[in-house]
């Protein structure tokens, strides 16, 4: 999954990608975040059904910057 994240910002054309990853009780957040601003091509294209078929939540960042995804133990 966090490969799909990875490709989707890479894709912008940015020159670095900063992966993080969160974690709160049983949840976790993965997110790659770039310096260039995210078309709907890149954060909704192929990989986007991978992330939100094996995650429980995915989106856009607030800045639209990158895209994250959260996985719950439940």
């Amino acid at each position: 999954m966090a490969n799909e994240l990875f490709i989707s910002v890479m894709a912008t054309g940015t020159p670095v990608v900063q992966m993080t990853l969160s974690t709160a009780g049983t949840r976790a957040r993965i997110t790659a975040a770039g310096s260039v601003e995210m078309s709907l091509l890149h954060s909704h294209g192929p990989g986007f059904a991978i992330v939100s078929g094996l995650s429980a939540l995915s989106g856009i960042t607030t800045d639209a910057l990158g895209v994250w995804a959260q996985l719950s133990k439940d």
